[in-house]
């Protein structure tokens, strides 16, 4: 995606730590309710789901003081990627660990995506404030992204799948930036 600067690049650089903290929010959404139906039908893998979500919860924190420093306000879609981040997280809970696996693998690689693309638009506006926060979170969500597809994301089966997950995860990423 590129990056298009508003008014200024202040501007741009806001909308996508909001977009970001938007999406930290479904992350968690995901997970939570992942977490939620797995405590009820497969609990060995509640573990590793409890860990990402608190990365996910670190990296929120991380984005809204950085927004909050610049005197901003939560993304519009913020709700909506809090809304589709439980539903996308219930129904892959349904589907077991390899469908809870297929969604962490295509929002996140999705998610490493933008972010590397976010962090050359920053490093060309030197706002090294940005940069700095979203360059702290790439790690884990790479992390994440190779967890879900190594644990069994990966299955042919769920090709289709990880293809809606991305899919929305793009369009929601794609409408906070507007």
């Amino acid at each position: 995606m590129k990056y298009k600067d508003s008014t200024a690049s202040l501007d741009t650089a806001r909308k996508i730590l909001k977009v970001n903290h938007a999406g930290e929010f479904g992350a968690i959404n995901i997970y939570r309710s992942q977490i939620f139906v797995s405590r009820l039908l497969r609990k060995d893998y509640v573990p590793l789901l409890e860990s990402f979500m608190e990365d996910e919860k670190r990296h929120m924190n991380r984005f809204w003081e950085e927004i909050q420093r610049r005197n901003g306000i939560k993304c519009k879609s913020y709700w909506l990627c809090g809304a589709g981040g439980w539903f996308m997280g219930f129904i892959s809970a349904l589907l077991g660990k390899s469908g809870v696996m297929a969604c962490t693998w295509a929002v996140e690689s999705v998610v490493v995506s933008h972010l590397k693309n976010q962090l050359s638009y920053l490093e060309s506006r030197n706002d090294l404030a940005a940069y700095e926060t979203v360059q702290s979170i790439l790690e884990d969500e790479e992390n994440h992204r190779d967890t879900g597809r190594v644990e069994g994301g990966s299955a042919l089966l769920y090709g289709p799948f990880r293809w809606m997950i991305s899919l929305f995860t793009e369009g929601v990423i794609r409408f906070g930036m507007r």
